[in-house]
């Protein structure tokens, strides 16, 4: 087998673990492209587009085509959940005291005027040919978990037509395989529990395809005596509550990671009645932990996992 290599990284307000087999150097492409990445993405970063975007009261906006891309996705991945995932509540998310970055605390989300949240992203216009977005009035977006799975997808897809025969990219759970892994071929990709990160609750085993985890404790803070979290409840705008019913921990398995983490939100949002007959009909695979230690599988986890 070529040289394997791997380096771990600061990105996207997570972390991002790259293994590369083949040129060592695909590393320092990836970081580069990771970083534009983020640069065209964050909410946080006052020149991004997504910021530009979120300040434009509905006037039309020039973006990066790579931003085209995300904004494509996140309309769609509202669309085809039926809005249990919604990247609109960016609005709701502020006002809870999420406005300021977790890994950069000089990085704050800056919204003007009178926003909105929880409505249809379908008035959307993306000028494909001329680069731009246009915004219904009053909505915002946040790419949020979104944009994690669809950089890993990208630079993944990127690094193969370079030439690595085989790449993973993790960027804070969102994980694309892509090409041979360094396990009899495979990649093997350990699922933690929620409760003790040393416990596995279960390994996947990809040859070409994606897995992320989401969870209710991934980004969390405090309002005075009140703890809150970034998954929001599309209905209420609130933080979901972490009753015994509640699902804390939603980990899916697909083609690719951008689906992978929407799905994810989706059981988590959505619970495993609504959430599962979703992972059914996207053909993905699930497993939901319950805040009382409960673990439920969708029909076709244990196809990738032992």
């Amino acid at each position: 087998m070529s040289t394997l290599t791997q380096e771990v990284f600061a990105c996207m307000g997570n972390t991002a673990d790259i293994t590369v087999i083949g040129n060592p150097s695909l590393l320092e492409v990836a970081r580069v492209r990771l970083g534009k990445l983020e640069q065209h993405w964050s909410r946080f970063i006052s020149s991004s587009d997504v910021c530009a975007l979120n300040q434009s009261n509905g006037a039309a906006v020039r973006v990066h085509p790579d931003t085209i891309t995300l904004v494509r996705y996140l309309v769609d991945a509202q669309s085809k959940t039926n809005r249990f995932f919604d990247p609109t509540l960016l609005p709701s998310l502020v006002q809870l005291g999420y406005a300021r970055s977790m890994t950069n605390a000089s990085l704050v989300t800056q919204l003007d005027g009178s926003l909105r949240w929880g409505e249809p992203l379908a008035a959307t216009t993306i000028d494909i040919e001329n680069s731009t977005i246009t915004l219904p009035t009053g909505l915002t977006l946040d790419p949020g978990g979104l944009g994690k799975g669809l950089a890993a997808d990208i630079v993944a897809s990127e690094l193969r037509e370079l030439g690595a025969e085989g790449v993973c990219i993790s960027i804070g759970g969102d994980i694309r395989c892509s090409g041979t892994g360094p396990i009899d071929g495979a990649w093997s990709i350990p699922v933690a529990s929620p409760f003790a990160l040393s416990d596995i609750l279960a390994t996947a085993t990809l040859f070409d395809g994606a897995i992320a985890t989401s969870s209710l404790d991934a980004k969390t803070w405090s309002v005075g005596n009140t703890d809150m979290h970034h998954v929001l409840s599309p209905k209420t705008g609130l933080p979901l509550r972490k009753s015994a019913e509640q699902v804390i921990q939603a980990t899916v398995i697909g083609a690719e990671a951008v689906w992978a983490e929407v799905f994810a939100t989706v059981v988590l949002v959505a619970g495993v009645v609504e959430g599962f007959a979703q992972i059914e009909t996207a053909g993905l695979a699930a497993l939901a932990v319950f805040a009382d230690g409960r673990c439920v599988e969708s029909s076709h986890w244990k196809e990738y996992t032992e």
